[in-house]
């Protein structure tokens, strides 16, 4: 069921007033009808309830079940992702948005061929549409956030340190991805995936990762495009971690 995201600030009582940019595009683009059923987040619980009024700035819906959020991902997925070419970075948060990423670091690695060169501020908002514009679509219960874009140092510096590393490194030839994502799960709720740009880490890079307690993992014996990887990634992770097991109804 689509999802539209509020602020808790929204509901009053039994009552969610909807404004701004949600407002908008439910009036503007959706062209709702009073009775229809909705479904909003607070990124805390669900309401789901049924169009009273439309006013010019504002929404009304009649809260008839409220429920806090259980459908979202057990294990916090970060994914670390070097900034590829043209609009492939646009797919990846797309697709691992829908697959249950938790957070993206967009990061500016010594072989990305793409430099921000002082618009991280405006690719981060970008980017976050895309992600909240996925999320609303496939009926998440939380936005994934995205990070301002970084140099790798900063990525690793932002994890918490609970979080275990997958290194996704297309020179591991023995290490399992599998195997290596489910020991970690045994010790933490906490994942962060990084994958490469086109042209692969450094050497420095791979070093940095490695003492930063990264475990190199080898996804097969192929090398995976670097928009390939992530979405890979992702559902690999989702699936080995019951993440695609039949939901329960509400």
């Amino acid at each position: 069921m689509q999802t539209f995201y509020i602020e808790k600030e929204n509901r009053d009582g039994e009552t969610l007033r909807v404004t701004g940019d949600v407002c908008r595009h439910l009036t503007k683009a959706l062209r709702i009808r009073v009775g229809e059923s909705l479904r909003f987040s607070d990124g805390e619980n669900y309401y789901e309830g049924d169009v009273t009024e439309i006013a010019k700035d504002a929404v009304s819906v009649a809260v008839r079940n409220l429920y806090a959020i259980d459908d979202e991902p057990k294990t916090e997925v970060t994914l670390i992702q070097c900034l590829p070419r043209g609009d492939k970075m646009d797919q990846i948060l797309q697709k691992t948005t829908e697959l249950g990423v938790s957070a993206v670091i967009p990061v500016e690695s010594d072989h990305s061929q793409v430099r921000l060169k002082g618009k991280t501020a405006e690719k981060k908002r970008r980017w976050q549409k895309i992600v909240n514009a996925a999320a609303e679509q496939c009926g998440r219960g939380r936005i994934p956030e995205v990070k301002e874009p970084c140099s790798l140092r900063e990525a690793l510096a932002l994890l918490d340190a609970d979080t275990e590393i997958l290194f996704c490194h297309e020179r591991e030839k023995q290490r399992s991805f599998r195997e290596t994502a489910r020991e970690m799960k045994a010790r933490s709720s906490k994942i962060a995936v990084l994958i490469g740009p086109e042209g692969g880490f450094s050497e420095g890079e791979a070093e940095r990762i490695l003492n930063a307690g990264g475990k190199p993992v080898t996804m097969g014996r192929r090398i995976l495009r670097t928009e390939t990887a992530g979405p890979t990634a992702l559902a690999v992770l989702m699936y080995e971690f019951d993440e695609w097991e039949a939901a329960h109804g509400n």
